[in-house]
């Protein structure tokens, strides 16, 4: 693979950076191919050397600038695919770099507000108040009189972050080595950068982030989300609500004692468990900096660039994979990482069970004051790298947060358990079971699926038939005796028909029986009683029909 000429002079810098801090065996790989052109290989002198490689990568994605800054904490998430010295290394990659020119960014500003800045600001600091590597953020206050924060992005950074993308991409394919040593797909992994960086390269994305945990919280009494100022925030603005609190970060410099730190822990572990369990969207960095502490008790959270999302499906499997795991049942366990296309069709699953077994059996008894979930999550991380087991991004992105959630709750009170976020997850798992709304809404889905499947599968296997006899493909089947294709086909429309229909009847019944007019008329009571009734009686004539089908086949 040729490069793109306009990237020579970065491609040189890279290789470069590699090779001085001891990568030099990526650049061999790149240069295979004249990627780089030709670049001087020397050793790395004896400080790089006494270097772990998690410290040398982190030097190294430092020295490289913000996109690499940026890659190095989106790798310190994905802990199934690295091992902890590097997961450590680069969760220490901070955005704290130098600030651009304030008249550069006020020029910004004008230009995202589309009108003269005293229009819209009586007041804005005169220094940023942080730096990151994407933006600047400065205080400020609106002409209604409300405190803020701005956030201004770098200029020209968005060229820069994609010319990197394009670089790494282009790359890529002569990276395939890492796939065959570490089983890690370098294609999958830059692509899923790729997203998330330019995602982070729009404010906007940010500012809808702000206004979703707003919402999800807004008659919360112990968690409080600043408002984003939507009218002021473009792709490179953001504005938003200041926070004004103690951080976390520099709560040892505050009076508080342990029992406020205990409550201040419960209110965040409820709040995070509310976040994945009922609306599946969560803030996913909860590190002490992100979070404050008001006046009146509550907490607040900051910075949401960094989401995660878990879908309905997603979280029906975590949920069945704890429950195995507790009930020590691996066969379970290998079965739904199966339906969840987790494992690689090479593995052996005998090896696989047996290390699975004792994975649980070791941590099974422990008291629950003894446990450390970043310990435990390790462990599994390392098991799922050693099986090649690959789990969506979005629970390992959820597993990272529970992590830093944990070391957040142990930094702020040396004698917090697993037990209170075992007891929050429990709470949220049995409220979700007998949430009828939900259960209700979770059938509702389900039916629209075998809706959709009814309507479908005739179409295959008319497809199927239509194959067969395009190919002249005969079917020699002699004396095997088996109900004719139209016979299984009624049956099978027939089974589907009434279960539809039965799950529309409890449905309906169920939400005419919720409804606060029922005790205004005997009608609609009476209907939802007969609607039950039609329901039992079909429920009563599928069982009928499926125990005489059983019955015929085994004659």
């Amino acid at each position: 693979m040729r490069v793109s000429y306009k990237h020579l002079s970065r491609y040189k810098e890279i290789a470069t950076v590699l090779v001085k801090y001891g990568f030099g065996f990526i650049v061999d790989k790149l240069n295979k191919d004249s990627v780089a052109g030709k670049v001087i290989t020397k050793s790395p002198n004896s400080s790089i050397k006494s270097m772990t490689t998690g410290q040398r990568l982190r030097h190294a994605f430092e020295e490289l600038g913000p996109t690499y800054i940026k890659i190095g904490q989106i790798i310190s998430t994905r802990k199934d695919l690295f091992d902890n010295d590097i997961i450590e290394e680069l969760s220490q990659l901070r955005d704290n770099v130098e600030p651009f020119d304030n008249s550069v960014a006020m020029d910004i500003l004008k230009e995202e507000l589309a009108c003269e800045i005293e229009e819209v600001f009586e007041y804005i600091s005169e220094q940023p108040i942080a730096a990151a590597s994407i933006g600047q953020v400065y205080g400020a206050r609106l002409t209604n009189g409300k405190n803020a924060v701005i956030k201004i992005q770098r200029p020209g950074i968005e060229n820069i972050i994609k010319s990197d993308i394009d670089i790494l991409k282009r790359l890529a394919g002569n990276l395939d080595f890492f796939k065959k040593d570490w089983n890690i797909d370098a294609k999958e992994l830059i692509s899923e950068m790729e997203v998330q960086l330019i995602r982070e390269l729009d404010y906007k994305f940010e500012a809808v982030n702000g206004i979703k945990l707003g919402e999800i919280f807004k008659e919360s009494r112990e968690v409080f989300i600043p408002e984003i100022y939507n009218d002021y925030t473009t792709k490179r603005l953001l504005v938003m609500e200041k926070v004004d609190g103690i951080c976390l970060s520099e709560i040892d410099d505050y009076n508080i004692d342990d029992a406020q730190k205990k409550r201040i822990i419960d209110i965040g572990v409820k709040s995070f468990f509310r976040q994945v369990m009922t609306c599946g969207f969560f803030h996913a960095d909860p590190h002490p900096g992100n979070i404050f502490i008001l006046d009146d008790g509550k907490l607040a959270y900051v910075d949401f660039g960094m989401i995660g999302l878990i879908d309905e499906k997603t979280l029906r499997y975590l949920n069945q994979l704890i429950i195995s795991s507790t009930n020590k049942n691996t066969d379970q366990i290998i079965r739904i990482l199966t339906d969840m296309n987790a494992i690689s069709g090479d593995i052996n699953n005998e090896i696989l069970r047996r290390d699975l077994l004792y994975l649980i059996h070791y941590y099974y008894d422990i008291p629950l004051d003894k446990l450390s979930i970043a310990e435990i999550l390790d462990e599994v991380f390392r098991f799922m790298r050693n099986h090649k087991i690959v789990l969506p991004s979005q629970l390992v992105l959820l597993g990272k947060t529970v992590i830093t959630l944990e070391g957040t709750s142990r930094g702020l009170y040396k004698d917090f358990s697993v037990e209170s976020i075992a007891n929050a997850y429990l709470k949220y798992y049995r409220e979700e079971k007998l949430d009828i709304k939900r259960s209700m809404g979770n059938l509702k889905a389900n039916i629209d699926e075998y809706y959709y499947d009814f309507i479908t599968v005739p179409g295959q296997i008319k497809g199927i038939l239509n194959i067969l006899e395009k190919n002249n493909l005969k079917l020699d089947i002699g004396e095997f005796e088996a109900p004719t294709l139209e016979e299984s086909l009624r049956k099978f429309t027939t089974q589907v028909s009434m279960s539809i229909t039965l799950a529309a009847c409890i449905v309906g019944s169920s939400l005419i029986l919720a409804s606060s007019n029922i005790e205004k008329s005997r009608t609609i009571k009476y209907v939802s009683i007969a609607g039950f009734i039609i329901s039992f009686i079909i429920g009563i004539t599928l069982v009928f029909l499926m125990l005489k089908n059983n019955f015929n086949k085994g004659k």
